[in-house]
């Protein structure tokens, strides 16, 4: 089943957080007033987008609910969508595309959203209607799972067969080759090796990158003592330690990622 990702309303708005994110990382000021100009006009209380929004988010927070739960709010929540007005909200969606692209540009669209997958399968099943009975019930079954399980940051990663490995792997260079830092790489490289070495790998190079990455904020917080992201570079600190008692998962994985991110934009955009 094809899913078009720029008529997936939470996926749109994923992708302005990450330009608010960004520009606010690099103290870009006119790039976030604009992002928060465009959030302001398309999801402000009221607007399609937003009532559309909702369903979605009502969706995401119900995760870890039980099975009979899941389908009588997975049928309600449809219904809701069904009832918005969706010639306004495709036309609606269409003015957001346009003004991305002329706002922030096209690469806005290329930004790094990690739930992406389950952003997809939500779109799949609420703008599903026109799809046949059979596609239809192993993508409602899909997203039973996905409401029933338990958050990533609970659960430890699970060894995958050789088959969908290799598949992951090339996905991996296929889309990340040319877009990421050298350590994000080597982060999504370890994560990916670790489904067939029970994580030894990644477990040895995140003691060393964790490790990295502290002494990098300890830097931020001596040398910039009167910045502005003073407070969150703490935070980042004390998460940083707190992993070495946490279960190794995805969430984790996930974290660091965005710190590298993080320091790496600080870095590149110090005065």
């Amino acid at each position: 089943m094809k899913h078009n990702k720029k008529r997936n309303t939470a996926f749109l708005y994923e992708c302005l957080i990450r330009e608010l994110t960004k520009a606010i990382v690099k103290e870009d000021k006119q790039r976030q007033q604009t992002v928060k100009n465009i959030l302001k006009e398309f999801f402000k209380a009221g607007k399609p987008l937003k009532q559309e929004l909702d369903l979605y988010k009502t969706l995401q927070e119900s995760k870890g609910s039980k099975e009979d739960y899941s389908r009588r709010l997975m049928v309600e929540v449809k219904k809701d969508f069904d009832a918005l007005d969706r010639k306004e909200v495709f036309n609606e969606q269409t003015q957001l595309i346009n003004r991305i692209n002329k706002a922030l540009g096209n690469k806005a669209f290329s930004n790094f959203i990690p739930n992406y997958k389950d952003l997809a399968t939500l779109g799949l099943f609420l703008q599903g209607s026109s799809i046949g009975a059979k596609k239809r019930i192993m993508l409602e079954d899909k997203l039973v799972n996905y409401l029933t399980r338990l958050d990533e940051s609970q659960t430890e990663m699970k060894p995958v067969d050789k088959l969908e490995f290799k598949m992951f792997v090339k996905r991996f260079n296929d889309t990340y080759q040319n877009s990421l830092l050298k350590e994000q790489k080597e982060l999504l490289s370890n994560f990916i090796t670790s489904f067939s070495d029970n994580g030894l790998g990644l477990k040895v190079y995140l003691n060393e990158e964790i490790g990295r990455l502290k002494k990098a904020v300890d830097t931020e917080i001596v040398e910039r003592p009167n910045s502005v992201f003073l407070e969150n570079f703490k935070k980042v600190r004390a998460k940083l330690d707190n992993y070495s008692k946490q279960p190794l998962n995805e969430a984790v994985v996930e974290e660091i990622f965005y710190i590298q991110d993080l320091l790496a934009e600080v870095k590149r955009n110090a005065v």
